[in-house]
């Protein structure tokens, strides 16, 4: 019998740098997520042994994914609780890979949480056996938005009420390295000033601009990526379009909200002029 999951993206709608902790030699942060409609597809069959295969929806054309974290969630399942797990299972990738969408800790997500149930094993400890796998796992356990610190702390966001809200993704052809970005940053001291975005918008501008999403990795991650850059500007020129734009996360990756559905067409005509490489994902949040 097959069975078959939705694995959501994930949205960093907020990003501010703390500090930096040598003990755990990462950065501390504070920063909201919010889940995304846009999701891969997982098929899980039984088998006699387990078999990993993943598809991109778009092409059709298989997958090699480095580091594969199904694996590593599997293997780290069946050692802990002794278990012995022959799968067969299909991710069917819809999820942008490099954008740090969180596609491959969503994947690990949906099959841990599959594990728990398939050997009739309680899944009281999905919190603690989510971040072992992978910080960002626990962030899919269910869809409320979050606010996390990158190292162990996630803190639902329960309110009376939450609804599917439209939103777009824009994808620079140039993927940002999370590990190069934050090296970039270091701390706010030593964030560059003479980036391109800098230099064609007023500083003041950046900071004052109500529409834009707090982002501290903003002006380091526009300084590694021109293309980004460009389209910053775009969004900043066009700033009167949306209720809010910014960065997804620590990629490359851009997001818009707007104000008015009526503006769309002619955005994204001159938009796909403009920036013919970049590719647009239509997608909704839950907030």
């Amino acid at each position: 019998m097959k069975t078959r999951f939705k694995s959501y993206a994930k949205i960093n709608t907020s990003l501010e740098v703390v500090n930096y902790l040598k003990k755990y030699k990462k950065h501390k942060i504070k920063s909201n997520i919010s889940i995304l409609k846009l999701s891969d597809k997982i098929y899980v069959t039984n088998s006699k042994k387990t078999k990993i295969l993943y598809i991109d929806g778009n092409t059709k054309k298989k997958l090699k994914i480095r580091n594969d974290i199904i694996s590593k969630t599997i293997n780290f399942f069946d050692s802990k609780y002794s278990t012995k797990t022959n799968l067969s299972i299909k991710v069917v990738k819809f999820i942008p890979i490099g954008y740090g969408f969180g596609g491959g800790s969503s994947n690990a997500s949906t099959i841990l949480k599959y594990l728990y149930s398939y050997h009739s094993i309680s899944d009281i400890n999905f919190n603690h056996d989510a971040h072992i796998i992978g910080s960002d796992v626990s962030l899919f356990k269910d869809l409320f938005p979050k606010e996390i610190d990158g190292i162990s702390i996630i803190k639902k966001k329960i309110k009376r009420r939450y609804t599917w809200k439209k939103i777009y993704l824009l994808l620079p052809s140039k993927k940002n390295s999370t590990k190069k970005i934050f090296s970039l940053y270091k701390n706010k001291k030593t964030v560059p000033k003479k980036s391109f975005i800098y230099e064609n918008l007023n500083k003041s501008m950046i900071k004052k601009n109500i529409f834009l999403a707090k982002n501290d990795l903003i002006i380091c991650a526009s300084h590694y990526n021109r293309e980004m850059s460009k389209i910053l500007i775009y969004l900043y020129q066009n700033n009167g379009l949306f209720s809010k734009f910014g960065m997804t996360g620590t990629g490359s990756g851009l997001f818009i909200i707007f104000k008015d559905k009526f503006y769309n067409k002619s955005f994204f005509n001159e938009f796909k002029k403009l920036f013919p490489l970049a590719s647009i994902e239509k997608s909704e949040y839950f907030s």
